[in-house]
């Protein structure tokens, strides 16, 4: 980046100490202005479209709505916004979704910072970014990269499943879901049902496995 620009940087993710210690470790960097942060992925939408930073370093793995569904809302509003992905850990499958949103970069957290700027800055000139970690796993599963994809626009119909499964993985009670979609908790309980025998899942634990697998939350096995 050369020092006459300046970068407008909005930082998307659910843990406070990741968005301070991001935002302290930029501070160094004049030609970085971090103008707003947000906890969940509706938070961001709104705020993006008051704020329109250059740049968001979105996690994708936000409780409710997730960070990938964020980014295609974002960029549907503004396509000139750059999404940079950050995760815990990224499926080949969660990385198709990102793709194919529109975020043009993607990170994991155990990452070193100077990678994280040079991401950013790669990502604020339109320039696609993996880090060496994703590259080489895309690299050595090539096709299981386009068989998982293709597997989750088949089998996971739209958003609410989505986050219904990933608010089932991430130990949800049935009233707390029901809260959070504004729905009666018969309703989720049918909703469950119907998803678990859609995918052919008998328990939560195989639902978690599966969640796990195809990058819809955060958690490890």
């Amino acid at each position: 980046m050369k020092q006459s620009e300046t970068m407008r940087l909005f930082i998307a993710d659910d843990h406070g100490i990741v968005r301070e210690g991001l935002k302290s470790l930029l501070r160094r960097y004049p030609e970085i202005e971090v103008v707003g942060e947000a906890a969940t992925g509706a938070e961001t939408i709104d705020l993006a479209r008051i704020i329109n930073p250059d740049v968001v370093i979105m996690d994708i793995h936000m409780p409710g709505l997730d960070g990938i569904e964020a980014s295609r809302q974002i960029l549907r509003d503004n396509p000139k916004i750059r999404i940079l992905a950050l995760a815990g850990a990224l499926s080949n499958a969660a990385l198709f979704q990102g793709v194919q949103a529109g975020i043009k970069g993607f990170m994991l957290k155990e990452s070193m910072f100077s990678e994280l700027l040079e991401a950013i800055t790669a990502v604020f000139r339109n320039e696609e970014y993996y880090c060496p970690r994703i590259r080489s796993q895309v690299a050595g599963d090539y096709k299981s990269f386009l068989s998982q994809g293709k597997a989750v626009q088949e089998t996971l119909m739209d958003l609410q499943e989505r986050e219904l499964i990933q608010l089932l993985s991430e130990g949800k009670s049935i009233a707390q879901i029901a809260e959070y979609f504004r729905k009666s908790p018969k309703t989720i309980d049918a909703r469950r049902r119907k998803v678990m025998a859609k995918l052919g899942f008998s328990s939560i634990a195989d639902l978690t496995k599966f969640a796990i697998a195809q990058g819809l939350t955060d958690l490890k096995y």
